[in-house]
């Protein structure tokens, strides 16, 4: 049997004071390592609270790049429930709070332009259940998403999510908790941008929170055992507590 490649990035929080964030990366909004949450280990990182906007570490530079055309990553994703829901407006009878946890930033293979790629992305809709999308934004166009139906829902406890992304055929996968999420499984094939746009490479990830429209009091999330690698990771490469 084959040994599997150590994953390229490895990020458990262990070794970083809390208040901070790891070497190698900068920081978006209130976000900390904490010890008092953590998945495996002792310490995490906390998203803390607010009514929108970016919450995350960003590592950018040689490693990112390096990751090539198609990369598997892997965290584990806690969010504090009851979560935030929106409001519904007046005349409507549906709202969304969408939140993306990684974000990848490149150069669209179709348009030339710069992108930010959803790796791992949500929706929340008025009674709480969520989608999960992979979802593209754009400064200068219209953004764009394939979807799940709102049957998702966090649950207050530990979730692995997973993520697969290949430039050269144009796919992606998601896994929650080891289990795919197929309405947002996509493979459109080489040379086939339109509605994927995956970059051949990305410039930054991006990690944690951020939420485009208002969720009040806020969400608070944690993320832990990030890990980014040529080969699925799953559950492996955890620390011992």
């Amino acid at each position: 049997m084959a040994r599997q490649e150590k994953p390229v990035l490895l990020v458990d929080f262990e070794s970083t004071p809390d208040g901070e964030i790891p070497q190698g990366f900068t920081k978006q909004g209130n976000c900390e390592v904490t010890s008092k949450e953590a998945h495996s280990g002792k310490k995490c990182l906390q998203m803390n609270p607010a009514e929108r906007g970016p919450r995350r570490i960003v590592m950018k530079g040689d490693l990112i790049k390096g990751l090539g055309p198609s990369h598997w990553g892997r965290l584990y994703l806690k969010v504090k429930i009851p979560t935030p829901v929106p409001t519904v407006p007046v005349g409507k009878n549906f709202a969304v709070i969408h939140s993306t946890i990684v974000e990848g930033a490149g150069t669209s293979p179709l348009h030339g332009d710069p992108i930010w790629v959803r790796l791992a992305d949500t929706c929340t809709g008025p009674d709480g259940n969520l989608q999960w999308l992979y979802n593209v934004w754009v400064t200068s166009r219209p953004e764009f998403a394939t979807v799940s139906p709102y049957k998702y829902k966090f649950n207050g406890k530990w979730m692995l999510v997973e993520w697969f992304v290949d430039s050269t055929t144009q796919s992606y996968q998601l896994y929650i908790d080891g289990k795919e999420i197929p309405e947002v499984h996509i493979n459109n094939g080489a040379g086939h941008f339109e509605g994927t746009e995956i970059p051949p490479l990305f410039d930054s990830l991006a990690f944690g929170w951020n939420n485009y429209q208002s969720a009040g009091a806020g969400f608070t999330a944690w993320i832990d055992d990030i890990a980014i690698g040529h080969e699925r990771i799953g559950d492996k490469y955890l620390t011992k507590s």
